[in-house]
């Protein structure tokens, strides 16, 4: 079976051709192409129309390269969502990291709290603009938009609509957006009515697997096929996670834009401790739930490369990752989460600023600069699995490791030291394997989840990184945690 997989993040998009049978399977990448927030009106929004677009070119070459297709799934980032009405979409989606997109967030803490947030939906965030946030400030600030829409769509409902697929919603991604009850796996209607939030926008919730029927004529005649639209784990974390050779023994970290650390679990953890450490629950594949913290991760390092590229001095990763190694180990540490840490401004002149105001050694090239990304990523990792560990057991000795950090060789060591846990790197391209994985559960070509992950175990090389016995991690682990405390 020829299944593309489509996995977009908050900067850039893949097209991935898969190719499985009940005894192997192959994943690549075919298309790549941007996607960043534009600024239209005075919000950060995605281009939708020039996503579309690169979606369907990318199809094509998957298209030409299989001499036809079986289906096509869209994965995205969460949070963010388009309103449609009639089909038609309103607006241009804003973007989470629009600084307008949390305008409401303390009048939603003062109506109903965090302690009824968590639950109601298991998910503590209190910082990354959620649906929720965004919703609540349309419904008190524009309410007349909402008047008008008959529907929201998530990322990839949206998008797979445009592409002829019937509009409905996905339970992963869903779950995302702080507004589903994960003991039911349904909208939290009860805690949406507290606020006034209007609920006869919101898609019934499907799951990962479900038909969503063929792709438009528009988008066939671009093809020698008429592939089925499938709603894959199309959070692309919950691909992610799919797509990655789990044990009970470990933890998983998909790395991207976000860090999402956490371990899979059969049902959703509500309990008092929970709540304290700030973990959420998240829905996944068969049935299942991601206990995680989301950690905002390379969108520092990407945000840096792009200053330097806009000062006129573009550079490779490579070249970045050899200047790092050469500077001393753990000089400088930031809380990757921070406030101060955002979309406008150049990401080097924050990062030094928020060591400036901690007292800290300043940073004064890129390799120092990267070090400290690297090193601060690494630790706040290390931090929030502890924080996992305590809560679940058994303690996951182990970590899976996805996304592009397997590539980062500097990076997954520096993991393997700060958290003093074997990282079993790939594959590379988690959140694809899970999202064919995915398609292939729905054609039936692959019995289950378990026998899915054992081809992909088989068929993508895997690095393990074991820790050293530095003991200097400790000690940033605890200058870290009071940087975090004094935010």
């Amino acid at each position: 079976m020829n299944h593309v997989a489509i996995d977009i993040g908050a900067s850039g998009g893949t097209v991935y051709l898969g190719r499985v049978t009940s005894e192997t399977f192959a994943v690549e990448a075919v298309d790549r192409f941007e996607n960043f927030p534009v600024e239209e009106n005075g919000r950060y929004v995605w281009d939708v129309e020039t996503l579309e677009r690169r979606i369907v070119d990318g199809v094509a070459i998957a298209d030409e390269r299989a001499n036809g297709l079986d289906t096509i799934a869209i994965d995205t980032w969460g949070l963010d969502f388009g309103l449609v009405t009639d089909g038609s979409l309103l607006r241009n989606p804003t973007s989470y990291r629009d600084p307008e997109a949390t305008a409401t967030k303390d009048t939603v803490l003062e109506t109903v709290g965090k302690r009824r947030l968590f639950e109601a939906t298991g998910i503590t965030n209190w910082r990354t603009p959620n649906t929720l946030w965004q919703l609540h400030t349309i419904a008190r600030n524009d309410p007349s938009l909402l008047d008008r829409a008959d529907r929201l769509l998530l990322m990839p409902q949206l998008l797979s609509a445009r592409l002829g697929g019937r509009p409905t919603g996905e339970v992963t991604i869903a779950s995302t957006t702080q507004m589903v009850d994960p003991v039911d796996r349904d909208w939290a209607t009860d805690l949406l009515a507290e606020l006034s939030i209007p609920t006869d926008v919101l898609p019934d919730l499907e799951g990962p697997g479900t038909t969503l029927g063929a792709v438009g004529s528009d988008v066939a005649s671009a093809l020698s096929s008429s592939p089925d639209l499938v709603a894959p784990a199309s959070h692309d974390t919950a691909s992610a996670v799919a797509g990655l050779p789990l044990t009970d023994d470990a933890a998983f970290l998909s790395t991207g834009s976000w860090f999402v650390v956490g371990v899979e679990r059969s049902d959703p953890v509500l309990s008092d401790d929970a709540f304290e450490s700030g973990v959420s629950n998240e829905l996944g594949v068969d049935d299942t739930v991601r206990l995680l913290k989301n950690v905002n991760g390379f969108f520092l390092l990407e945000a840096c490369r792009n200053a330097w590229r806009d000062a006129g001095k573009p550079v490779g990763y490579d070249r970045l990752l050899a200047e790092a190694r050469d500077v001393p180990s753990r000089t400088a540490l930031v809380d990757p989460d921070d406030d101060s840490f955002g979309i406008d401004g150049s990401m080097p002149a924050q990062i030094r600023a928020y060591c400036r105001r901690t007292d800290q050694p300043v940073p004064s090239d890129r390799g120092e600069v990267v070090r400290c990304l690297l090193e601060s990523l690494a630790t706040k990792t290390a931090i929030v699995l502890d924080e996992l560990s305590a809560i679940v057991t058994p303690s996951p000795n182990r970590i899976a490791l996805g996304g592009g950090g397997v590539r980062n060789d500097l990076f997954c060591q520096l993991l393997a030291d700060a958290t003093g846990r074997r990282v079993d790197a790939g594959p590379v391209e988690a959140t694809a394997i899970g999202n064919v994985l995915t398609q292939a559960l729905a054609a039936g070509t692959v019995p289950d989840v378990e026998t899915g992950r054992g081809l992909v175990a088989d068929a993508f090389p895997i690095r393990a990184y074991e820790p050293s016995t530095d003991d200097g991690w400790g000690s940033a682990k605890r200058r870290l945690a009071n940087l975090i405390a004094d935010d």
